[in-house]
């Protein structure tokens, strides 16, 4: 019997924190400033770079339903998520403080508990866009809690969704990483008041900075993605392997850079330099998770 209840309390989690961060998502998404349209994109990589009319926003109606339902539903994961851990660690019959996933859920739930209390009094609702992705990651490592030898067997899907995400996720970044470095040398360009013939065809401010956004809003829910498929794959963590500890650090950190620009931007108007420094940091901490790939067999990082 506790072994059922544990199944479904975590099944419910995983579908709570997933419709939750889904429309914390949706609510970030939504920036103060329109996205970008089809003729902005065009004008980056073409000549002139003109800035068309606003695309389509989405509804109020939507956005009433994220901020209204979000909380709502994080609360019921985190619910589901302290049951899990509870009852596995009982039928795995192990002491679960010493599992570093087990320690990053409590920390995860504590997290959560203090959101949803102080959300409202300090108007921290975007802040969710962290917490959600977060507490459904940590959700899964605890998958591993009491079982930390045999070697998982993953599906061909699975290892197809991990590796297919992180790839479309990074070539989106390298997009949004050089339209941020098009947007400093522009930027310094203007600055130093140089004539505008001489600026070749970069195109507006403006311009470069929605790409920026539209860039990592649309990478984001891929890195969540393989984010969270990693976390549930990395079981190796618990016996401190070299190169697994690297990657999750780089990974977690390109993670939290990207979604503190999206936060910030939504939460509090950060734009332009600021916003273009982030995605540029965001972007290095994510090619020293590929440098790990590729320097592994000649390092021998993997022991």
């Amino acid at each position: 019997m506790p072994e059922v209840i544990s199944g479904i309390s975590f099944a419910l989690a995983l579908l709570f924190y997933s419709a939750a961060s889904a429309l914390f998502f949706l609510d970030v998404a939504r920036s103060r400033a329109r996205l970008p349209s089809a003729g902005d994109l065009a004008g980056l990589f073409g000549a002139g770079g003109r800035v068309h009319e606003p695309g389509a926003r989405p509804s109020a109606a939507l956005a009433a339903t994220a901020s209204r339902h979000a909380p709502l539903l994080l609360g019921l994961g985190a619910l589901g998520h302290a049951t899990y851990v509870t009852l596995a660690s009982f039928v795995a019959r192990v002491c679960p403080v010493h599992s570093v996933h087990f320690m990053l859920s409590v920390a995860s739930l504590l997290a959560i508990g203090v959101y949803l209390v102080a959300r409202r009094r300090f108007r921290i609702d975007a802040l969710g866009l962290l917490i959600g992705p977060l507490g459904l990651a940590f959700l899964l490592g605890t998958f591993f809690l009491g079982k930390p030898h045999p070697e998982p067997k993953f599906s061909p899907l699975f290892i197809a969704a991990h590796i297919m995400a992180n790839l479309l996720g990074i070539a989106l970044f390298l997009l949004a990483g050089a339209s941020a470095a098009l947007y400093l040398v522009q930027e310094k360009r203007l600055k130093q008041k140089r004539h505008v013939e001489r600026m070749g065809n970069l195109p507006p401010l403006d311009t470069l900075d929605r790409a920026v956004h539209l860039f990592l809003s649309a990478g984001f829910p891929l890195l969540t993605l393989g984010i969270v498929t990693g976390t549930y794959w990395a079981h190796r963590l618990e016996m401190g392997n070299t190169e697994e500890v690297m990657r999750a650090i780089f990974g977690y950190a390109t993670w939290l850079l990207i979604a503190l620009v999206l936060l910030l931007r939504a939460a509090a108007g950060w734009r332009g330099r600021r916003a273009a420094y982030g995605t540029i940091a965001g972007l290095a901490c994510a090619g020293a998770v590929l440098v790990i790939y590729l320097v592994r067999p000649a390092a021998g990082l993997g022991g």
